[in-house]
């Protein structure tokens, strides 16, 4: 603190304390004459900070306790105060930083973009919000007459965005529009921060880092591809640094690839010379009297898949109890693009765990074409494995159709069939399917799926030969993600998702969920 010791400035705070009639004003007054503040405090902002920020807290340390205000309240009114008095010592501690490497960097500056020289505009002030109230902070400001650019070296090395709050607080708030819905996030920042959050600039901080996230990912996934341009194998392939906090899948005889997908509500803007004229009647209607609801009709509903990964090794496995197991340590992937590209993003993930290198592979699936095709993709051969507990569902479901709802005919039936599926014998459920005179078109149908399911996944179907090798069999894993990493916000009822907006919001929850909300804090920061 400036060149006082801590002692010092504690025993300065003891004087006040004892020499003063203990208000606030007083208080101030004394802590800024002994630390020789001058008019204003232009010459010593961190005393006159720390000055103010010990007089509120005496302030309230001394002030009555009003018998109508609960302890709830009285929590809520120490928040504030606390924010208060913090807050202007940030301030004095930025800009004294700021102050630090403008003096340095004078006249030496050049400009990110060109490289070229920059001319100081002078020293100009301005603000950001935070976590703990506004900040107004004092930098030079330089510009580059070559390529028209301007900022502030200063407020670059420390870490002050652009835009209108600090990192901290876009962690934070986006944090928070990630896990809840937009104006429950806002809610949520008023309560816990203090901070006060329109659900707009809320969704463009989360959406700018949501396209953010999936350029860096992008970028990643054509760092590190295996193939060339002309989908050759790289000869001397760029391999990212492995993960830290996974085990190394070279270390481990199996690593483990979950794979599925989960459909969000999207919707696709209509052009307005595809609409009927009731239609567009109707939306001039509810634009005119600002009705909600209008907009809505400029937009037919669809849906897009999310594809979801979740990446372990068999040393991750762990068995809670004889019928629980779970995962100790797990990564996930998720997108709303195409399998090359979800392929691509895998792809790099798989490096970092260098899934490539263990001595075996396997990818659990509920069956989809597009998993096959991506197996395929791959530069090694893994073992695909069917979901056996999707395959009964299938089963189950047609049981149903055949001999009624929850019927005794049709659960000795599904039985049998599980039965023959577990001893690896689904060409004797085939033969039994067409020997079956279903009593519904929506019953043949089911049949006639479930004959071609079975019949295309028969080389992913010997499961007794798995188990006898301790491999696992169940893709639950990426069934829990499709609901807890994308459908509890993605899938909420009533939401309708862009489908620009539905592929941010999946790779920032994957981002959260992977625990790397902090680490790619830093990483946006540094790009």
């Amino acid at each position: 603190m400036g060149a006082c010791s801590s002692r010092e400035w504690l025993s300065i705070v003891a004087d006040a304390v004892e020499q003063t009639d203990g208000s606030a004003p007083a208080i101030r007054q004394f802590i800024e004459t002994q630390l020789g503040v001058e008019a204003g405090g232009s010459k010593r902002p961190m005393a006159v900070a720390f000055a103010a920020g010990v007089a509120e807290l005496a302030q309230y340390a001394g002030g009555p306790w009003n018998e109508e205000r609960t302890a709830v309240e009285e929590e809520r009114e120490a928040l504030e105060v606390a924010r208060r008095a913090v807050c202007p010592i940030l301030e004095a501690r930025l800009q004294g930083r700021i102050d630090q490497l403008d003096a340095v960097w004078n006249g030496c500056s050049r400009c990110d973009k060109c490289g070229g020289p920059v001319e100081s505009k002078g020293r100009r002030e301005r603000g950001w919000g935070s976590t703990l109230g506004g900040l107004s902070l004092s930098r030079r400001y330089v510009h580059c007459e070559e390529c028209g650019q301007g900022g502030s070296p200063a407020l670059k090395a420390i870490g002050l965005p652009k835009g209108h709050f600090t990192a901290h607080l876009e962690e934070v708030a986006t944090l928070m529009a990630t896990t809840v819905p937009y104006e429950m996030a806002c809610a949520l920042l008023s309560k816990l921060c203090g901070v006060e959050l329109s659900k707009k600039a809320l969704e463009g901080m989360t959406e700018e880092r949501g396209r953010a996230v999936l350029e860096q990912l992008e970028a990643d996934a054509e760092r590190f591809a295996p193939y060339d341009e002309s989908g050759l194998p790289k000869p001397t392939p760029v391999v990212p640094p492995p993960d830290p906090e996974m085990e190394s899948a070279a270390e481990t005889d199996v690593a483990y690839i979950e794979m599925d997908g989960v459909l969000p509500i999207t919707r696709e803007e209509v052009p307005l010379s595809e609409l009927s004229d009731k239609d567009r009647e109707q939306l001039e209607e509810a634009k005119q009297a600002k009705a909600r609801g209008g907009k809505a009709r400029r937009y037919t509903i669809v849906g897009r898949e999310v594809k979801n990964a979740v990446l372990y090794t068999a040393a991750d496995c762990a068995q809670e109890s004889p019928q629980r197991g779970c995962l100790l340590r797990k990564r996930y992937v998720s997108l709303l693009g195409t399998w090359t590209a979800f392929a691509a993003l895998l792809w790099v993930e798989l490096t970092r765990l260098r899934f490539e290198r263990a001595k075996l592979v396997v990818i659990l699936s509920a069956g989809a074409d597009w998993i096959r095709s991506l197996a395929a993709w791959l530069p090694f051969e893994p073992l695909l494995i069917l979901d056996l507990y999707h395959v009964e569902h299938r089963v189950l479901e047609v049981a149903h159709l055949l001999w009624g709802q929850g019927s005794a005919r049709a659960q000795c039936w599904a039985h049998e069939q599980y039965a023959r599926i577990e001893a690896d014998q689904a060409l004797m459920v085939i033969d039994a399917l067409r020997f079956i005179t279903p009593p519904t078109q929506k019953a043949a149908e089911k049949v006639d799926e479930l004959k071609t399911y079975l019949r295309n996944n028969l080389d992913r179907m010997h499961h007794p030969v798995y188990r006898a090798h301790g491999l696992r069999i169940s893709s639950a894993a990426v069934e829990s993600a499709n609901f807890h990493v994308t459908g509890q916000r993605l899938e909420c009822q009533g939401m309708r998702w862009d489908e620009q907006g539905a592929r941010e919001m999946a790779a920032l929850r994957a981002d959260l969920f992977n625990g790397r909300w902090e680490a790619t804090t830093k990483q946006l920061l540094a790009a």
